[in-house]
């Protein structure tokens, strides 16, 4: 096998060697959510929350206000999987006070429970506003940059400049080679005239 072909091959297994355990990995993570059909909600009132990419069949459990508050509703039955969803309807204690609360979906089952998802709610009161992104600029001032005849002239300085290292390094080749005393050849007479 050449040289050439065994440094492919070797890329190619040391690329192998690399993707293969990260796409393994990365599809043992499923990036479970929790949102709701609508955020607003009053006490005493039902919010419907989605979920989705959970274990399949497992229990998920919906605690308010972390993953370990008051138990309000409990899903079963569900679809699991990369594309599952499904949906529930959450009773909200009339006792909950004003304000944002949030729902988190707790499933003990083969520690899916790396990130709990949440959704936030808010009880008796509006959501804020999304917040607001910088106005971009709709246009940018170009300023005076250097004119065509500079540009063209640093062009020329930079080859000119290029030019000169080469024909340097091939002077300094050029005399190594020279500056190497030739051995006496045995076919030639010295010293007697």
């Amino acid at each position: 096998m050449s040289p050439v072909r065994r440094r492919v091959l070797a890329g190619a297994v040391a690329a192998l060697a690399v993707i293969v355990p990260a796409g393994l990995a990365w599809a043992c993570v499923a990036p479970v959510s929790l949102t709701t059909v609508s955020p607003t909600v009053q006490p005493g009132g039902v919010v419907r929350v989605i979920g989705r990419e959970t274990a399949p069949g497992a229990p998920i459990e919906i605690r308010l206000n972390s993953p370990t508050g008051q138990l309000l509703a409990t899903a079963t039955g569900q679809p699991g999987g990369m594309t599952a969803k499904w949906e529930l309807d959450v009773p909200i204690p009339a006792s909950v006070q004003y304000g944002t609360h949030y729902l988190y979906a707790v499933q003990k089952y083969r520690n899916m429970n790396a990130v709990i998802p949440r959704a936030a709610i808010y009880v008796g009161v509006q959501p804020p506003p999304p917040a607001q992104t910088e106005a971009r600029a709709a246009a940018f001032d170009e300023g005076d940059g250097p004119s065509a005849a500079s540009l063209v002239m640093i062009g020329l300085g930079v080859a000119a400049a290029g030019l000169l290292v080469v024909g340097g390094l091939s002077v300094l080749a050029g005399s190594s080679k020279r500056a190497k005393p030739e051995a006496a050849s045995p076919l030639i007479p010295q010293g007697d005239n």
